[in-house]
């Protein structure tokens, strides 16, 4: 019989979502740098207020996911039609 994900206990939910912490890698940054240039190729400049590598992997010599986290700040008028 199957559980649903609100009957597991914590242990069993940290056994079915792994967490995997690295040593730093360089390539984040560049892996950054890499998505921000998508970001800017789909959205126009202007409607981007700000764009900004963040988390653990933003910070040299933390250990961390090997996930790059962007937050994207855009302007309020993007969802207008």
């Amino acid at each position: 019989m199957k559980k649903e994900l609100s009957e597991m206990s914590l242990k069993e939910l940290w056994e079915f979502f792994l967490i995997t912490l690295k040593e730093h890698n360089p390539k984040y940054k560049e892996w950054y740098e890499i998505e921000e240039r998508q970001l800017f190729s789909c959205i126009k400049n202007q409607d981007i207020k700000r764009i900004n590598h963040i988390g653990s992997s933003a910070v040299e010599g933390l250990i961390a996911k090997p996930t790059v986290d962007i937050l994207l700040e855009v302007d309020n008028n993007i969802l207008e039609l």
